[in-house]
């Protein structure tokens, strides 16, 4: 319990606190089904958590905004400005303060009190079976026919009385009658109840609520039509990524020996690409000189990912890299050393080749399948050893540094001790291979956050029919980095870089960038920005060796070169996972199925008509179920879903009609329209080309 001693905080407007405060005072106990909801929302808010003074209530501390502070009748009270809080110290969730944005909306929206309509009988449409028929075959049939059979637990809901809205919804959704919607929803095991049997007045008061949601009952076809008809775009528009995301900052080379190979891989490649050349020339860079040069404590290997679409260029990489050993092999045999294994099969078998070779660079093709591999959860126990390796051997190249050995109880599984290692990792994969893989998770661990990644968006290069081999002066200054990285590891000496004082300022101003991102973000920024400024340094030394092999210092250009790399590089990835446009779940769902539904309303019919869409729902700007079904069932994001893709794109439809970004089609309609009981949807009024300004529901 609280020593008496407290800290007290004031919410204001210009921190990003928010607290939810769950009452339980001992004059006045939370009900049973108060302390249930209370639960759950511990449960779900996964934040730093206290007991409240009285020892029975709890204050949960999130980072977010709620509009104005509210306090229901549950004894749930949230605040983000305006009030000032007393922490207990009593600590039941010892946890990171987390963005919870989206949990409290929905929460604060749970909170406010329900709009209400007058009620007005209104005449029948259908018959009670064919009300039910189509609640049976809609998108969310199957729930429907649970709730109908009483299975309402089962479905997640807290009591019936959450249930029974449920159902009352969905059969107001179909029937413009109330009287019919009694009717129907007494046939079923919930309308069983007395107080839903006694009189109108439990359901009537459900349907005040429910009446004021509903926006209309028919959706105005030619209207939205018209709407959409205004955002149409030409033919050849394809599937756009979204606004958001900003585009790839054009390459520039550094100055020195890194730019002077990036740009004869550049000019020797079948197929130009300057961010593959950048991408090949720092991981060859690096993977020389990783160990014999220290910056800060630390070492120069880099950890790279190159992403670029299947046919683009890749391979550039690997053919500007081989060109130049081979170039020198002749006259120094020993440069293969530099060049490690193309793939790892397991941590400990990493540990040994760095054992014989502690300084290369391993160039790793689909990068994103190993990284699918490495961070699943049921990942075997030689991938889990590799993912820590991995983890560990980035910061392990400085001259004082070790990699510690490990002992198994299989003794062919131990690894020696190994002085500073320097492992050097230029990844490839493609942009929707790797990104679809990628999850929050492998943010937190921090694997990906070391990484640099390199993208390349563009088309296809133009063939190049001039290569060359290179220069002399470049494989002079090129083999000279090689045999002072031979000759500096063979006497177990390191050389460290300077830096100049101008170049210093600007790193210190690139630090503080970082420190305003992390304490400004969420969960995922903090992380990407975290190593940031340890990027930057490293690249930036590394560039300077480039430039003076014998007395490297770091100067503006090499800092700002790097700083500009570097937060352009962090920029987008942790714009991608704003958008959502990155890996799996919710967010990515949403995501990928409002870039089909965009596709759908702004191309011509040619496009859609492979997906077997009736044309005349497309001259109505109508959107098929089964379009949505065909184009999602392949998709990663949905495929991989723990419950299977047709749910999970049932899900997210339920999650744009909440989000009243589309509506459903009434079936009595679709059937007097085109004689068809197909399940369809328009838009409500919004342009696709506007959703993307939304934020995720």
């Amino acid at each position: 319990m609280s020593t008496g001693l407290n800290v007290g905080f004031v919410l204001t407007e210009h921190d990003p606190y928010c607290i939810i405060d769950l009452d339980n005072k001992e004059s006045d106990p939370a009900t049973q089904e108060q302390a249930d909801l209370h639960r759950r929302i511990l449960d779900a808010f996964d934040s730093y958590t206290e007991l409240s003074f009285s020892g029975r209530g709890y204050h949960v501390v999130v980072r977010g905004r709620v509009p104005v502070g509210v306090h229901s009748r549950d004894k749930v009270e949230v605040y983000s400005s305006g009030r000032y809080m007393l922490f207990t110290g009593d600590v039941i969730r010892n946890a990171p303060i987390t963005d919870q944005q989206a949990l409290l909306d929905r929460l604060f929206a749970e909170m406010q009190p329900a709009p209400t309509a007058q009620l007005e009988e209104r005449e029948e449409l259908l018959t009670d079976d064919a009300v039910i028929e189509m609640a049976m075959s809609a998108v969310n049939g199957e729930k429907f026919a649970a709730l109908a059979r009483g299975e309402w637990s089962d479905l997640g809901y807290p009591s019936q009385s959450e249930a029974d809205f449920a159902l009352l919804s969905m059969l107001a959704f179909y029937s413009p009658s109330d009287e019919q919607v009694r009717r129907i929803f007494r046939m079923t095991w919930l309308g069983q109840r007395p107080k839903a049997t006694h009189n109108n007045k439990y359901l009537d008061r459900a349907l005040s609520k429910i009446r004021a949601q509903l926006k209309v009952h028919e959706v105005n076809i030619e209207g939205l039509k018209a709407k959409a008809q205004q955002v149409a775009m030409p033919p050849e528009q394809k599937e756009a990524p979204r606004p958001e995301i900003p585009p790839p900052a054009p390459i520039t080379f550094p100055p020195g020996l890194v730019g002077e190979v990036a740009q004869y891989i550049l000019d020797n490649a079948v197929r130009p690409v300057p961010e593959v050349a950048l991408a090949a020339a720092l991981g060859l860079c690096a993977g020389v000189a990783g160990r014999s040069y220290n910056v800060s404590g630390t070492g120069l290997n880099q950890y790279i990912i190159l992403l670029a679409k299947t046919g683009s260029g890749k391979e550039g990489a690997q053919f500007g890299i081989d060109s130049l050993v081979n170039a020198i092999r002749p006259t120094i045999p020993m440069v293969d050393q530099f060049i490690g294994p193309g793939m790892f099969a397991s941590g400990q078998a990493l540990i040994r080749v760095l054992d014989d070779h502690p300084c290369f660079v391993s160039l790793l093709g689909e990068f994103g399948l190993l990284l699918k591999q490495i961070c699943d959860p049921r990942a075997n126990s030689a991938q889990v050893m590799l993912r820590r390796v991995l983890l560990d051997l980035y910061l392990k190249s400085g001259a004082n540094s070790t990699l510690r050995s490990s002992v198994y109880s299989d003794k062919e599984k131990n690894t020696k001790m190994v002085q500073a290692p320097s492992l050097t990792i230029l990844g490839e994969s493609t942009p929707q291979s790797f990104y679809d893989e990628l999850a929050a998770q492998h943010i937190a661990e921090g694997l990906i956050p070391r990484f640099s990644i390199i993208e390349y968006t563009g088309h296809r290069p133009p063939r190049n029919e001039h290569q060359q081999p290179p220069s002399k002066e470049l494989l002079d200054r090129f083999s000279r980095l090689v045999v002072v990285a031979l000759t500096t590891m063979n006497n177990r000496a390191t050389c460290n870089v300077q830096m100049t004082d101008s170049a210093r300022d600007l790193l210190d101003r690139f630090d503080r960038v970082c420190d305003s991102h992390i304490n400004a973000g969420n969960d995922i920024e903090v992380e990407l920005w975290n190593r940031a400024h340890l990027k930057v340094l490293k690249l930036s030394a590394l560039v300077a060796v480039g430039l003076n092999l014998d007395n490297p210092v770091i100067d503006e250009a090499c800092a700002s070169w790097a700083a500009s790399f570097v937060h352009n590089e962090v920029n987008r990835v942790a714009s991608r996972f704003a958008s959502g446009d990155v890996g799996t779940g919710d967010s990515k769902q949403v995501y990928d199925l409002r870039r089909i539904i965009e596709f759908y309303f702004t191309c011509e019919f040619d496009r859609v008509a492979p997906y077997e869409v009736d044309e005349r729902l497309f001259r109505k700007r109508l959107l098929p179920y089964s379009y949505l079904s065909r184009r999602t069932m392949n998709l990663s994001s949905f495929r991989n879903d723990r419950l299977g893709a047709t749910n999970a794109l049932k899900r997210t439809i339920q999650l744009l009609k909440e989000s009243d970004l589309i509506a459903e089609v009434p079936v009595s309609q679709m059937n007097k329209l085109f004689g068809s009981r197909a399940i369809a949807f328009a838009l409500t009024g919004m342009s696709p080309a506007n959703w993307y300004r939304l934020p995720n529901p």
